[in-house]
């Protein structure tokens, strides 16, 4: 499950892959990880997208890191970064391959190498 993790769409998915309820799922995320698997599922995209820029570098594109990371378009992505992370895909690419902001991968740092 945990090489899978960044494929996982929404709570519901999860849940069934690991066959547990969608309320066990939630309630053992909280006691565990302090957090709901819907932060959970968030903060995973958002490495995925950080992931991708950092292995594809300049050559990276919206449209490819949107559609490689799961979302069902370019815009999409966007709308993620600006909603929870208060940037867009430019300004991170750019933040991202400067190195000015250490991003660690929490959640991905085994499961895309």
């Amino acid at each position: 499950m945990e090489e899978r993790i960044a494929n996982i769409p929404d709570v519901q998915t999860w849940a069934s892959e690991a066959g547990v309820s969608r309320r066990w799922l939630c309630k053992s995320m909280k006691l565990v990880y302090g957090k709901p698997p819907k932060i959970i599922l968030r903060e995973i995209k958002y490495e995925k997208v950080v992931w991708l820029i950092r292995k594809e570098g300049l050559e990276s594109s919206c449209y490819c890191v949107s559609v490689d990371a799961g979302f069902s378009r370019a815009k999409n992505v966007s709308m993620f970064l600006s909603a929870y992370y208060g940037t867009n895909f430019t300004k991170l690419k750019m933040r991202v391959l400067k190195e000015e902001t250490k991003i660690n991968l929490l959640w991905l740092s085994g499961a895309t190498k």
